[in-house]
């Protein structure tokens, strides 16, 4: 037995060198790629109102496979190790932050996110010589409330891949209060009230969006025949409490999966809401996705 598994890992010794050498967790982009990896600052318009974003630019001269990475509610985890996987592996990666959100301009809201990831689009499609980007082939990746934005946008935008990790469902933060009158649930508005980096934003004025939306806007759910000539990825966690498995995630992946020519895929990892426990394999497998269906 000692024999066979010594000889066993000799065998795996060489393929496992050949791993290592291309995972891009353990390796820097060829020095000799021009021109090299870059970051690059940018301030993008949105209705008038600025929105602050930056570019992780891979190295190489291009164009390269973009994807745009959309934080959640209010954004607090960024996923840039995410963002940096992907540019050793000879993607861009490009992050801002919504109207209202952490110093952009303008009042928050849930509806206008797409309208500023429409925005951001048409930014990188304008520089796409400057900043290496391929326009044939963006990418939305998003977390949370970013998820939900993510399969929201990519039902309208030129976009070859959307990837949703943990994503919300906002239809199912109404309720009815003792009057008949649309309601939040009461954690979703105690939090929403607590977010001070969200301008113009509340309990109150979440509800009124919220009541005003049709029920199809705000119901990813029913996203899926839109999404068709798209990769679609989905991502959930075994222990999440923000957007629990059972009842946010599976009916998502459930009525997808259901839907004629729709290209998913959809994993489950053990872990909580912001993956805390597995960024290593949560990179793989979005990377390994990013490379067969989005490049």
């Amino acid at each position: 037995m000692r024999v066979f598994c010594a000889t066993a890992l000799l065998l795996l010794l060489p393929a496992a060198h050949a791993m290592a050498a291309e995972d891009p967790v353990a390796t820097d982009p060829a020095p000799a790629l021009r021109p090299p990896p870059a970051i690059v600052e940018l301030t993008i318009d949105s209705q008038g109102e600025r929105l602050p974003g930056h570019a992780y630019l891979a190295a190489g001269p291009g164009p390269h496979p973009t994807v745009l990475l959309l934080h959640g509610f209010p954004g607090n985890e960024r996923n840039f190790d995410l963002a940096q996987r992907f540019r050793r592996a000879g993607f861009n990666s490009v992050f801002f932050h919504y109207r209202g959100a952490w110093g952009a301009e303008g009042n928050y809201s849930i509806g206008g996110q797409q309208e500023d990831v429409a925005a951001v689009l048409r930014h990188l499609r304008t520089r796409a010589a400057e900043l290496r980007v391929d326009p044939e082939r963006l990418t939305l990746l998003g977390h949370s409330l970013g998820g939900f934005t993510a399969l929201a946008a990519g039902r309208r935008e030129a976009v070859v891949c959307v990837g949703a990790m943990a994503p919300a469902n906002p239809a199912l933060y109404r309720s009815l209060d003792a009057d008949g009158r649309m309601a939040l649930e009461p954690r979703v508005a105690a939090y929403a009230d607590s977010l001070f980096m969200l301008a113009g934003f509340d309990a109150g004025v979440m509800r009124a969006e919220l009541a005003a939306a049709p029920a199809a806007a705000v119901d990813p759910r029913v996203f899926g025949p839109a999404l068709v000539g798209r990769s679609i990825m989905l991502v959930g966690a075994e222990r999440d409490q923000a957007t629990p498995l059972d009842s946010v995630f599976r009916p998502i992946a459930e009525r997808y999966a259901a839907v004629p020519g729709l290209a998913l895929r959809s994993v489950v990892l053990d872990d909580d809401h912001s993956f805390s426990g597995s960024r290593g394999r949560l990179g793989r497998l979005l990377l390994a996705w990013l490379r067969e269906d989005c490049s």
